[in-house]
């Protein structure tokens, strides 16, 4: 697993993600909801020396602010530990605790760290090629929940351009190419919210469909419905 650590302004670097642990003890069922928000990752630091801990959501604040986007969702060889936490195979949440607040970290467990993350490289526009890539794009905009199209551009050579906001930490530039096709029209209409409550991406028949609604199919699609096919799709995030 790979994540944006965004530092605000639209700063952000790029580090793996080696676990994250959800602290939930509270007795009331709201109070439990309030703590699902405090989700912590464990991930190295801007200088990629040391891990550290960094939550999904700026703390301290009422608002949700996410100030970590994952950006590659991959777990191989991630196992559970509690209910709670997940961990790359070689720590767990007793041996994170026992160790990231101190001075000096174990040298062996950075080599092991730096061995698992090496060889990684974040494509900044990313293209949909395969199941992976629309499961990464739905972690990194979080199904477009929220999002609405605040630029839409039809190039001279055929290429849609989407921008999105709304989304939640960041915006989200879309191309899309190809025997392209696209209905826009309801989303554009004042009778009718511009904002999307979730979306589903497919590969079919050598063409992604780009739908503005979750849990769609292709056969499902009516006319006026928003959505965008072509044969080619990619993407890009713009942190906050």
């Amino acid at each position: 697993m790979h994540a944006l650590i965004c530092q605000g302004e639209g700063k952000y670097y790029v580090s793996a993600v080696f676990g994250y642990y959800t602290d939930i003890n509270a007795a009331a069922e709201y109070e439990r909801h309030l703590q699902s928000w405090k989700r912590c990752f464990i991930v190295w630091d801007a200088e990629k020396k040391r891990l550290i801990r960094w939550f999904e959501m700026v703390p301290g604040r009422k608002e949700l602010i996410p100030q970590l986007l994952v950006v590659d969702a991959d777990k191989t060889r991630w196992h559970r530990d509690g209910k709670h936490a997940e961990f790359v195979d070689f720590l767990d949440r007793k041996r994170i605790d026992s160790f990231l607040d101190a001075a000096t970290q174990p040298e062996d467990v950075l080599e092991k760290c730096r061995a698992s993350d090496a060889g990684y490289v974040y494509e900044e526009c990313r293209e949909i090629r395969s199941e992976k890539d629309i499961t990464d794009l739905m972690w990194v905009s979080g199904g477009f929940h929220d999002a609405f199209i605040d630029a839409e551009e039809l190039r001279d050579d055929g290429t849609l351009r989407l921008l999105f906001d709304g989304t939640w930490g960041c915006k989200i530039e879309v191309w899309l190419w190809g025997d392209l096709e696209y209905d826009t029209s309801y989303r554009k209409s004042d009778e009718y919210d511009h904002f999307w409550f979730g979306s589903t991406v497919i590969r079919r028949e050598g063409f992604v469909y780009f739908i503005a609604e979750e849990d769609m199919t292709v056969e499902e699609l009516t006319p006026g419905e928003c959505f965008f096919k072509a044969r080619h799709m990619k993407y890009r995030v713009i942190p906050d």
